[in-house]
């Protein structure tokens, strides 16, 4: 007897900087965004980052506990995963993800977050340029990480901490697995 337990955590969606961020689908996590606003230290004036350090948008993330909405939720924030829209192309975004579990032992031995964008890359690839990290007072861990779009307004770009597996994969890969070893099954040995 096999018992599988679906729990469906809650998915954000969120509208912020003129992009479109989710994590309504399998598997997604993202608690909440805001776009950040950068200053010049001697007016109260906002400048365009694209001036100092060629990102034109910068936006701050947060991702939900691991196993959020179920009775298994913890206060671990080990992972995220969402999606964002709008990103026109060549324009880099800046994802500060700010509430992750230490991972710097990861990332000091070159752990890349990955992108894929739908639907001219479906594949996942690790991201080109390497993040940057810090730990605050609190013990919680900023990931920073930058990506160019590569296609236009229409795409989708995902943002993973790693190669997903969703439940539906996960689903798809057991039935292929019963379908090629199907000859294999219990009964035929009787």
């Amino acid at each position: 007897l096999h018992l599988i337990f679906l729990y469906l955590p809650i998915k954000m969606e969120f509208r912020c900087g003129g992009l479109y961020f989710s994590s309504k689908f399998d598997s997604g996590n993202l608690a909440a965004v805001e776009k950040v606003q950068h200053c010049d230290e001697d007016s109260e004036e906002e400048f365009a980052p694209t001036e100092n350090v060629g990102i034109d948008y910068d936006f701050n993330a947060w991702t939900r506990p691991d196993c959020a909405g179920t009775a298994a939720e913890n206060g671990n924030r080990t992972w995220f995963y969402f999606l964002v829209k709008g990103l026109p192309l060549g324009k880099v975004i800046r994802i500060n993800v700010m509430n992750l579990n230490k991972q710097s032992k990861l990332f000091g031995q070159g752990m890349l977050p990955v992108v894929k964008t739908l639907p001219g890359r479906p594949k996942w690839e690790r991201l080109k340029d390497r993040p940057v990290w810090e730990s605050n007072s609190d013990g919680e861990f900023k990931l920073s990480f930058i990506h160019r779009a590569i296609e236009g307004r229409g795409s989708a770009v995902y943002f993973a901490f790693c190669y997903p597996f969703s439940y539906r994969e996960y689903q798809e890969r057991l039935n292929e697995l019963d379908t090629r070893y199907h000859k294999y099954s219990v009964a035929n040995f009787n």
